[in-house]
């Protein structure tokens, strides 16, 4: 395992941030950019802030998250459904869209109209990109429950939230102030870093508070702090098929949270009186009294869990702590699951190891902690998926961001003022320091640069070039050449496959069940080569192994039929975890 020796010291290299732009002003509204990161302040009515944000960002509103989510949910389809995609979507649009849509409180529908108009773009079109994660999560929950498991695994898993908190107070802290840290992991690697925006919110109805989101994400509902000192972070939990429609979409109530609430007693009953689509945990902390409500529900359950007297320390990741809401959740992807319990493990481990030390770079650590040793995701906190990272400190509101490309949290923390509504040059900008090498952050550079290859531009050849460039920067590393063997295989290049995957054996894994897919794996290229006789071996090798039960599967399919090279033009890369979800 990787240390926070260096990350908590304090000797973290200090950076000078890069010269603020001048403020762009909108009536009593403003924009401006700070290291990289667009600062808005936001003021009046909800459709007034909606608007101000919109016009303030106008270009940036067009090519961030809610264009890039509605394009990314097509593309998304496509890989499952081809030709049909088009007429699959315009019905999701129409009949599932429309009702989530429906379901927006007021203040939500101003707010979008208001940011619609002021970017200048189809309000429908804005909406659709709005409300399209819950829609799309509802249908890979009815696909789970009629056994398409394939389809919907991979919808689920695309269109999910990772994310990891880490919380800390009293005795774990060098000042005895409570710090909540939070890595939020997206889709749109290539796209919301690039639009990360801290938006000073100072509504008509309620209180001021800060949100960490990206430009036109209007509500504050996922990542934000108010000024009585609460701070808020939103867990999804994915394969669960206890979702339904007419609940309230996922951003709204928290931002209600944000507006209203002045203790956790309020914000739990705000909390209460809503029903999700979806099933969700919500972290909330109040500084003051140096209490963290985890607030676990599906659509059928509400699960409230207080920490506070005799405890100092909270970590979280994706995984339900309540035994009820957590039997509802299905093991159908295994790498995804060792991911979720072991960022969940080691975020409380490390939380322990550093008790009495923590501070803001402390906990920007854990957020940055590069899990196992031997694979660069086993564990991993601080993932290709990590486009952003906060940690804030809500009895002082002051919140540091990380800005720069994915895993934003080995970015350059920048603070900002909740108090002053702008960056706070008294406290210190950093990057943490975990000692990774050159050549491992090189390699992983062009990991980031072969998810995006793949993910977003669907071009398989450059993924390829990048991870193999990955894997030549650090040759020990079995993630790299796992990567660069199902792109391969993919590209029916299976000599290169077989080799790419002997190199990952013979590098062996943390994970036992790693090492029975990298069998299943290079059998399948033997077989597209015609060596039969050496892939059974595999495929039996394969079974010899503790598996995930697709896997083994898998393998003893191989000892039935070989694997064709038709065949190859139907792999699906999940490029996070470097694995295939449905082999």
């Amino acid at each position: 395992m990787t240390t926070l020796s260096a990350a908590v010291a304090s000797s973290s290299p200090v950076v000078t941030p890069e010269p603020a732009s001048a403020r762009h002003m909108l009536g009593p509204a403003w924009h401006r950019r700070v290291h990289g990161v667009d600062v808005l302040k936001l003021k009046g009515s909800f459709r007034e802030m909606g608007h101000q944000h919109g016009t303030l960002l106008r270009d940036r509103v067009a090519t961030g998250p809610i264009p890039y989510y509605q394009d990314f949910a097509h593309r998304l389809m496509g890989r499952s459904l081809g030709r049909l995609t088009p007429v699959v979507m315009t019905g999701i649009q129409q009949l599932i869209g429309r009702r989530v849509a429906k379901a927006l409180p007021p203040y939500a529908v101003e707010t979008i109209e208001g940011l619609a108009a002021g970017a200048g773009l189809p309000l429908q079109d804005f909406v659709d990109g709005c409300t399209m994660p819950d829609s799309l999560i509802w249908l890979a929950a009815r696909l789970m429950q009629i056994k398409m498991r394939g389809p919907a695994v991979r919808h689920r898993l695309a269109l999910g939230l990772g994310c990891t908190s880490a919380i800390a107070w009293g005795e774990a802290t060098v000042d005895g102030k409570l710090y909540h840290a939070r890595n939020f992991d997206y889709y749109g690697v290539g796209n919301w870093p690039s639009h990360t925006a801290v938006i000073f919110h100072e509504p008509n109805d309620g209180q001021r508070y800060v949100s960490v989101a990206a430009a036109g994400v209007g509500l504050g509902g996922v990542t934000a702090m108010n000024e009585s000192g609460l701070s808020l972070t939103v867990h999804q939990h994915m394969f669960t098929d206890a979702t339904r429609l007419g609940g309230t979409p996922i951003g709204v109530v928290g931002d209600v949270v944000m507006r209203h609430a002045r203790n956790l007693d309020d914000a739990q009953r705000i909390l209460s009186a809503h029903r999700h689509i979806g099933c969700w945990t919500y972290l909330v902390t109040d500084a003051h009294r140096k209490e963290v409500l985890c607030w676990e529900e599906n659509p059928d359950r509400q699960a409230p869990r207080r920490i506070g007297a005799g405890e100092n320390t909270f970590g979280y990741a994706n995984i339900y702590l309540d035994e009820e809401l957590g039997s509802t959740e299905q093991n159908l992807y295994g790498s995804y699951w060792r991911h979720n319990q072991g960022r969940h493990q080691r975020t409380n481990q490390l939380l322990a190891e550093k008790r009495g030390n923590l501070d803001v770079e402390g906990l920007a650590g854990i957020l940055a902690d590069r899990g196992h040793a031997r694979c660069r995701v086993a564990d991993s906190i601080g993932m290709v998926m990590t486009v952003g990272s906060v940690v804030f400190r809500p009895e002082d509101g002051v919140v540091w961001v990380g800005a720069g490309e994915a895993p934003t949290s080995r970015g350059t923390f920048v603070p900002f003022s909740l108090r002053n509504e702008d960056h706070d040059p008294t406290e210190r900008t950093f990057v943490v320091d975990d000692g990774e090498t050159e050549a491992q952050r090189a390699a992983f550079d062009a990991f980031r640069q072969a998810y995006i290859a793949y993910i977003d531009e669907n071009d398989t050849p450059a993924a390829r070039a990048h991870v193999e460039r990955a894997a030549a920067l650090c040759p020990d590393q079995p993630v790299y050449h796992t990567l660069s063997g199902l792109f391969a295989l993919s590209l029916r290049d299976a000599n290169s496959a077989e080799r790419a995957f002997t190199t990952a054996l013979s590098l062996g894994h943390p994970h036992e069940e790693r090492v029975a897919s990298f069998h299943l794996w290079r059998a399948r290229a033997r077989d597209v080569l015609g060596a039969r006789a050496e892939a059974l071996k595999d495929y039996r090798a394969a079974l010899a192994h503790h598996a995930d039960g697709p896997v083994h599967q898998a393998a003893r399919w191989g000892l039935t039929l070989p694997y064709t090279a038709g065949r190859c033009d139907r792999i699906h890369v999940d490029v996070a975890l470097a694995d295939v979800i449905s082999p």
